[in-house]
């Protein structure tokens, strides 16, 4: 979960939210429906998640300036619904809410319906998570926040069954027809956030002294017994693992050393990684690394694979190398599509909507798939034949490595990997007949980490053949997204759509400059510069960072330095690459402006460095100080 500063923005959203609240509860619930009927705009829409819920009851509108102008017109609140093709609870309120006919006629008789594709508005979801975090102290999908005509969000519910959704409709409908202007004298109030300026210059003494006290910072949130941080679902945490790669590879702290090859071997052994056909899960729900929600991400995945590469040269553990190049392996079977792009992610639920039921086994299955010898192998070592965990059966992880097993029984190693090479080929060929529901949009910013990556271990492994992938991912990305001078979200299907956010367009940059590089290509080393300066002129005003680009959303604001989520912070890695193209192109004013926006932030950098480690590794660059890499 994430990190967010109690800002004014955030003092006065949760002020008036709670004002909003004390409404819901002392109000009587009445119902009238006030406003022509709609139908649902999302049936065989191109965004597979979209068109998911194009058969609900609910009239769902698509989200823009035309559904914001038909609520000011008819004076209704919006609900804006934000999930993901392969969120499980997503699918969960759509069985249960969204699909119930009560709920569905009070939704389209009393308010205006929105569903949105997270992956298709990154930087609308980004802020209505902040403000959703701001009110009830957490987030997660699907993400409800009802919004005034105005563009103001009031209120946020997560997963809702349908009786407490209706009863939130009611109260919610109740306050806005008998009180309007109150509410809107709560909200009405726009805010423009302004930073003051900061040097072009960097004090190497202040910035010194905060990497110094990091690691120590960030190692006290690691749970150093089963890997990871926090006590409670286990995320990856790609971006602070590899900041402390980093930082391992200069100091050598045992500590450190510790930490990293708990956790890397806890990950790839345990649940959040898929032992048949290679890649890593979204997270586990249990600390232990054990059970994870099924989604599989391709941002994800392009992250930890660099991690687990890194991590063996870094460590000397060969065996992360494996796990890595299976990830690349998975990333570019699986996910690489005929046109050139790799697709956002893998369902959590199966086409039969069990989640993880693409995944599981129970013991009978593997009797019907494997030989004896297999079945007894796969049984002991991934513990299968325990009580089923989940309604699909068990789901693999290692208990026991193959060297102990082969220890335990007395058998000769190479003969067991060879039966367990032998098995796993059988189930994932069983697995494969299975249904698999995909989301095959191309997300630009997870393409373009993609492309990075690829850059990378063409140059590291130049004998695997990935050269060729990168060569697919670049042609897609100033092919398929890049057009007119534009940058667009995604490629859904032979469309563009999406609003491109900050991270689309540092991501991108940064991809675009290592190819120029990798394949002595001017021409891209220009476009990198084009698309690098294009994002500073579209997010960074007011010396703060905004996630979207003309976004209808209230009220406005900039953020001083971005958090790194799940995936590094864009606001770092185009400060990054345009500190690497200001000295490419020799300007000045790009290297200014860029060490600008770096030299600011400080305390935050000093008190939480664990949500800012691209941040800190983009000083590190900046001042010359090792590693840069």
């Amino acid at each position: 979960m994430a990190f967010f500063h109690k800002r004014k923005e955030h003092l006065r959203v949760l002020a008036g939210a709670l004002i909003f609240a004390t409404f819901l509860v002392t109000q009587p619930a009445i119902s009238q429906g006030f406003n022509p009927q709609l139908i649902n705009q999302l049936e065989n829409h191109p965004a597979p998640y979209l068109a998911l819920h194009g058969k609900d009851p609910v009239a769902w509108q698509e989200w823009g300036a035309e559904t914001m102008e038909m609520a000011r017109n008819s004076n209704r609140i919006l609900l804006l619904s934000i999930g993901y093709f392969s969120c499980h609870w997503c699918h969960v309120m759509q069985r249960e809410t969204f699909r119930n006919p009560e709920a569905a006629k009070f939704l389209n008789d009393n308010f205006i319906p929105v569903k949105i594709d997270k992956e298709l508005e990154p930087a609308l979801d980004r802020k209505l998570m902040d403000f959703t975090q701001s009110i009830i102290g957490r987030g997660g999908w699907p993400l409800n926040v009802f919004v005034l005509p105005g563009g103001h969000p009031v209120y946020s519910v997560l997963y809702s069954p349908p009786e407490q959704f209706l009863e939130i409709l009611n109260r919610l409908q109740s306050v806005w027809k008998q009180d309007p202007d109150k509410i809107m004298e709560l909200v009405n109030r726009e805010i423009v956030e302004s930073f003051p300026n900061a040097p072009p210059e960097l004090d190497a003494e202040v910035f010194g002294e905060i990497i110094l006290r990091s690691t120590d910072n960030i190692l006290a949130r690691a749970d150093t017994f089963q890997g990871g941080f926090g006590d409670q679902q286990k995320f990856p945490s790609a971006p602070q693992l590899d900041y402390l790669l980093d930082r391992y590879a200069l100091d050598n702290t045992p500590d450190v050393k510790q930490f990293l090859e708990t956790t890397l071997s806890a990950m790839a052994n345990g649940g959040l990684y898929d032992h048949l056909a290679g890649g890593f899960f979204r997270y586990t729900v249990d600390p232990g690394w054990e059970i994870p929600h099924f989604e599989k991400m391709l941002s994800d995945n392009v992250n930890l694979a660099d991690v687990y590469l890194k991590a063996s040269d870094v460590l000397d553990r060969p065996e992360f190398a494996v796990i890595g190049h299976q990830t690349l392996k998975f990333m570019s079977t699986r996910m690489l599509g005929e046109l050139g792009g790799m697709v956002s992610s893998f369902s959590a639920v199966d086409d039969h909507n069990i989640e993880g039921g693409t995944y599981l086994w129970t013991l009978d299955q593997l009797v019907k798939v494997l030989k004896n010898d297999e079945v007894e192998l796969l049984s002991e070592i991934w513990n299968l034949d325990r009580p089923s965990e989940l309604p699909g059966g068990n789901h693999p992880r290692f208990v026991k490595s193959l060297e102990q097993y082969a220890d335990e029984h007395g058998v000769v190693f190479d003969g067991v990997a060879e039966t367990y090479a032998r098995a796993t080929r059988r189930l994932l060929k069983a697995r494969d007949e299975r249904g698999l529901p995909v989301d095959d949009k191309r997300v630009t910013g997870w393409n373009a980490q993609a492309l990075a990556l690829f850059i990378d271990v063409s140059s590291r492994y130049p004998d695997y053949g990935y050269e060729k992938i990168a060569q697919q991912l670049h042609g897609f990305l100033t092919e398929k997204v890049w057009v007119d001078n534009k940058l667009w979200r995604s490629w859904v299907k032979g469309e563009r759509m999406g609003s491109a956010s900050l991270e689309d367009y540092a991501y991108t940059a940064n991809a675009l400059f290592k190819w120029s590089v990798f394949a002595d290509s001017s021409k891209d080393a220009e476009l990198a510069l084009k698309i690098a300066r294009a994002g500073w002129q579209k997010f960074h005003r007011n010396n703060g960072w905004y996630q979207g680009d003309g976004m209808l959303i209230a009220p406005v604001s900039a953020e001083e330095m971005l958090a790194d989520t799940s995936t590094s912070s864009p606001s770092a890695d185009l400060i990054r690459v345009s500190l690497e193209l200001a000295r490419h192109f020799d300007d000045q004013t790009l290297e200014n402006l860029a060490v600008s926006a770096l030299n600011r932030g400080a305390q935050y950098l000093a008190l939480a460095p664990f949500w800012y480690v691209s941040q800190l590794s983009t000083v590190e660059y900046a001042l010359g100080l090792p590693p840069q890499g």
